[in-house]
């Protein structure tokens, strides 16, 4: 507790000189700087005597809110890439918008790496041969020059014709 009086100390010894230099170069505003000094002290007492209370308070016992705050920084974050697929297709059923521009992308890459990889043909290169090889509900969603849907707030597929799809593409 005594550092927070010598602190206190320094502050304010600083501050007199501070405001002295200032009183012998300004020869007008004494009074100003007689009521700044005072109020300025005034702080510098205050904030000690807060931190020395404050130090010499008994620890409270966290609120739930610290405590809860504390749990949610010690648990190790999931696996984000298995909930936001999860998410995905989940939104996907309800917004065809959102299967186009977030589960078609990763559907396609699906694809596209099962075709290279099994049988050496190129997505968006071979339409023909990847169309035969895919099927065609899985083809109807991965195809290239599928435009995105005109009505963004239709519902997307339904969980039989996504399982559908998926199915499609573990086959290659």
């Amino acid at each position: 507790m005594t550092w927070i009086f010598r602190r206190a100390l320094k502050v304010g010894l600083v501050f007199s000189l501070a405001v002295g230099f200032t009183a012998l170069a300004v020869s007008g505003a004494r009074t100003v700087l007689l009521d700044v000094y005072f109020l300025g002290l005034g702080g510098v007492l205050l904030l000690a005597f807060v931190r020395a209370t404050r130090e010499g308070a008994p620890a409270a016992d966290p609120s739930d809110f610290d405590r809860a705050l504390a749990d949610m920084s010690r648990r190790s974050p999931p696996d984000s890439g298995d909930l936001t697929l999860v998410h995905d297709v989940k939104q996907s059923m309800a917004s065809a918008f959102h299967l186009h521009v977030r589960l078609r992308p990763i559907l396609r890459e699906i694809a596209a790496h099962r075709l290279w990889m099994h049988f050496g043909v190129e997505l968006d290169r071979e339409h023909e041969r990847a169309r035969e090889l895919i099927g065609a509900d899985a083809w109807e969603l991965v195809r290239p020059e599928r435009p995105p849907p005109s009505d963004r707030l239709a519902l997307g597929p339904s969980p039989t014709d996504l399982r559908r799809v998926v199915e499609d593409l573990e086959r290659l």
